[in-house]
């Protein structure tokens, strides 16, 4: 039986992956340096050391901090800094699932200050019981702890949570954390590398509600 779900943020309950993809190579595009499309999925659920580690490979005039700030330079032109959309059924499931006793915990590699920019506007952040993110210090996703950490503070043993996620890194971390994981795809697409990490895949996060309530 699921007694809590763990879920991620980006790419997930929001668009912000895509958004983040665009500005990123839009940042890079105008700094004369390269970085593909692989490059970003790889990058999709880790935190920012970890992000660096994979842009700069290749890349010795790539630097962490300036790219970071000139993205968020492109998110307040752009709009972004003050929303982000959500996916579609996002608010649903989330209140779908506290309205049936289920705890929802946010494990997200993205610092505190994004998810309550995101999430805490249109009212949603109340409804985690638990906040995991980028920027308490945990190792990033692959690793498990963030989410046996996410479990613990909700008191379910991590066998009782499901994990929903979009990217790989977010689903290996899940799948080695030992709880059950279902997979929304976003950026990166379902593919046979990913499947042995893969318990169940739903297209879009009405579907994952599906499989959750059945």
């Amino acid at each position: 039986m699921i007694r809590a779900v763990l879920f991620d943020m980006d790419g997930l309950l929001t668009d912000s992956e895509r958004v983040y993809a665009r500005g990123i190579q839009a940042v890079m595009d105008g700094l004369g340096i390269s970085i593909s499309d692989d490059a970003i999925a790889q990058a999709l659920g880790t935190t920012d050391p970890v992000t660096d580690q994979i842009f700069s490979r290749g890349n010795p005039r790539y630097d962490g901090d300036a790219m970071r700030s000139a993205v968020n330079d492109w998110l307040v032109r752009n709009g972004y800094d003050r929303a982000m959309p959500l996916k579609p059924g996002a608010e649903h499931i989330l209140r779908t699932l506290t309205g049936r006793g289920v705890l929802c915990a946010l494990v997200t590699s993205s610092p505190l200050s994004r998810a309550d920019n995101y999430l805490g506007g249109q009212g949603l952040l109340s409804l985690f019981s638990a906040v995991i993110t980028g920027d308490l210090g945990f190792p990033s996703k692959p690793a498990p702890d963030v989410y046996l950490t996410a479990a613990a503070r909700l008191g379910v043993p991590i066998a009782d949570c499901a994990v929903l996620e979009d990217s790989y890194n977010g689903l290996r971390a899940g799948r080695a954390a030992g709880a059950m994981t279902v997979m929304v795809p976003d950026l990166a697409p379902y593919c046979e590398e990913i499947a042995p990490f893969v318990d169940h895949l739903a297209a879009d996060l009405s579907e994952a509600e599906g499989i959750l309530c059945p």
